[in-house]
């Protein structure tokens, strides 16, 4: 898209009130006015680097103010595209505020006998992707209160020894049960979580229950936790985790953490982490592994001691050749590369057959079980 240079002199009218909106600028040089016509009201004075004329891009409505160049302006003209494209495509609650901001300014602003014209975007604002943005934010808020009561519940999925068929660990997942909505996907609460902080204190909340339950289990018996990217620029997690164990006399060993591809964006930082977790004790598991454009730099860079593969390989092993081929050098290169293997999605005894005889070392699916209660956990053994 071709950027267009606008030039206009010392008092010279950028646009009049109730022309068309059909583009934005940015100041490169100078000063321009805001101002109402019918009284000469000045209602903002911008100067270089600030964003004028937006209002009427995102609704499409006639311009409500009038703008005049203060001294010899440049102007960098922003395309109505480059701003509704990234707006359309944006978060649901930074679409809400933007329409929620955008009318309420509107009705500050004398009208001038002008109405606005349709527009899809605005539309789209006002109606299903405001209430969707609000129905965010409230779902947020009912994120919060339900950590703070306890209400986000912990179970834990059975991990096998695949060549013993014996249970000797765990993954703990998170569910919520919303007392209006029913249950919700951890996929949809554990990503709102995840915008914020929240995520910092189900994390928290996750491993103080991983630990007590772990300290009423068999020493060989240990629990997997996912770890988000907050928590890894977290300084403090690492350090109150240890604090955990300490208090419970849990070996490190039995916390085995899992981190996914797409959240190693910067190697060098997870480097440091895993020398931390390795310095500690702590297991570090690759999960969903082989469904990232990133698995192979991953091995390369950074020293997993655990390597998680996603479920799509082994529920697709006896539907494709390729699959079978792509599980089979997975597990040659753990095996060089003295790295354990975990299998996901593990549903069907032809498939637990298959990983047996690759040596795999673990395996995680309805075969083995469904995620359970800790109470039913303990009585497992």
């Amino acid at each position: 898209m071709a950027y267009h240079i606008k030039q206009f002199k010392q008092g010279e009218i950028i646009f009049h009130g109730g022309d068309s909106s059909d583009c934005a600028y940015i100041i490169e040089k100078g000063q321009v006015e805001i101002f109402v016509e019918s009284n000469d009201a000045i209602i903002d004075i911008l100067n270089e680097g600030e964003l004028f004329g937006e209002m009427g891009v995102l609704d499409q409505s006639p311009r409500s103010t009038s703008a005049r160049a203060i001294t010899p302006v440049v102007l960098l003209e922003v395309k109505t595209e480059q701003i509704t494209n990234r707006l359309a495509e944006s978060d649901a609650i930074v679409k809400a505020l933007v329409g929620v901001l955008l009318k309420r300014f509107r009705t500050m602003l004398p009208s001038q006998g002008m109405t606005a014209k349709s527009s899809n975007l605005l539309d789209q604002v006002e109606s299903v992707v405001e209430q969707a943005g609000l129905s965010k934010f409230k779902l947020e808020s009912e994120l919060r209160t339900a950590i703070n009561h306890g209400d986000i519940q912990t179970v834990y999925q059975p991990i096998t020894d695949i060549q013993t068929e014996q249970i000797t660990g765990f993954e703990a997942l998170s569910r919520w049960s919303h007392p209006d909505r029913g249950y919700i996907s951890p996929v949809e609460f554990i990503a709102l979580a995840e915008e914020t902080d929240l995520i910092i204190e189900v994390g928290d909340l996750v491993f103080s229950r991983a630990i007590e339950l772990l300290s009423q289990l068999p020493k060989h018996v240990f629990i997997n936790i996912n770890v988000s990217a907050r928590q890894l620029d977290d300084d403090q997690f690492l350090k109150r985790v240890v604090a955990k164990i300490e208090q419970h006399g849990i070996s490190p060993v039995r916390l085995k953490l899992e981190i996914t591809e797409t959240m190693v964006v910067d190697f060098k930082k997870a480097k440091q982490w895993l020398a931390k977790c390795r310095e500690i004790g702590f297991p570090v598991c690759a999960d969903d592994f082989g469904t990232g454009h990133s698995g192979m730099e991953q091995i390369l860079e950074l020293d997993f001691d655990v390597l998680k593969v996603d479920q799509v390989f082994i529920r697709n092993m006896f539907k494709s050749d390729r699959y079978q081929i792509i599980i089979e050098s997975i597990a040659n290169m753990a095996k060089r590369l003295d790295t354990k293997l975990v299998a996901e999605g593990v549903e069907h005894e032809k498939e637990l057959k298959v990983l047996q005889n690759l040596g795999f070392d673990f395996g995680q699916g309805y075969l083995f079980g469904k995620p359970m209660r800790e109470e039913d956990v303990i009585k497992l053994f």
